[in-house]
């Protein structure tokens, strides 16, 4: 199971959670050769693989994410009724 660091968050629910920060610090490096913004970019361990996932298409990351997920909620044991995911930025096909 991948490290996360879990945090509540506010909201009109009883209780909300979040994994973890998908990016813990981005800085600006430059410009490549194409005019395109580079960062040096630090995510967390679950937030590097759902960059992998939504960005990379790398489909083999999604057991880490599920496993992870799923070993959160079994820990927190909570009377729950419904998980919402947050929708994606845009269509992927395997979403």
């Amino acid at each position: 199971m991948v490290k996360i660091n879990s945090m509540r968050i506010p909201g009109s629910w009883r209780q909300g959670y979040v994994l973890d920060h998908h990016t813990l610090w981005s800085n600006f490096i430059g410009h490549d050769e194409f005019g395109h913004a580079m960062f040096d970019t630090k995510r967390s361990e679950i937030g590097e693989l759902l960059y992998r996932l939504k960005y990379r298409s790398d489909q083999s990351v999604i057991y880490a994410i599920v496993d992870t997920a799923a070993g959160f909620i079994a820990s927190w044991n909570p009377d729950l009724s419904v998980i919402i995911p947050a929708p994606p930025s845009r269509h992927r096909d395997f979403q």
